[in-house]
């Protein structure tokens, strides 16, 4: 006996309300574990840029020193650039080694103030290294509070990271 098309139960084309809240929050999950991904990758760009700048520092006074020509750190609004001293006793800019260019600071970072020999802060923020390295605190704002960089008269910058050791 043959069954006709029209007894048997059509299926209709289209999603069920189920099928649609499961992709929903497949979706949702997806868009959560990316937002927080980017978040953690943006606070490892922070913390690698005042890791960098602690080296840039250090190799700062490693290079007057050898070369026995002043070094200036210029810590500007928005970065930092450097100026070396040339023969002439004018300060121009220094752009080799590419380690010396002008850098821009990563969002959510300021200087928030530089102190001098235990000086109280320095009105305009210029750090300059001779043949001995200057004693010094740097204090920058991160989002997760105020990082320290405090230069010793060996040349080493110790950098102490908010909730952190000093490295």
């Amino acid at each position: 006996m043959a069954t006709s098309r029209s007894s048997l139960p059509r299926r209709r084309a289209g999603f069920t309300l189920i099928e649609v809240m499961v992709v929903l929050v497949i979706m949702g999950v997806m868009a959560t574990g990316l937002t927080l991904g980017l978040d953690s990758l943006r606070g490892r760009d922070t913390e690698q840029a005042l890791k960098r700048l602690r080296l840039v520092l250090e190799a700062s006074a490693d290079r007057a020193s050898v070369r026995g020509r002043p070094i200036a750190i210029e810590f500007l609004p928005d970065g930092y650039r450097f100026s070396a001293l040339d023969p002439d006793d004018n300060w121009r800019p220094l752009i080799d080694p590419p380690v010396f260019a002008e850098r821009p600071l990563p969002g959510g970072l300021a200087w928030l103030g530089l102190r001098l020999d235990g000086q109280p802060d320095v009105a305009a923020p210029r750090l300059q290294f001779g043949t001995q390295p200057p004693e010094y605190e740097l204090r920058v704002a991160t989002p997760t509070g105020e990082a320290r960089f405090t230069g010793k008269p060996s040349g080493e910058v110790i950098l102490t990271l908010p909730g952190r050791q000093a490295s």
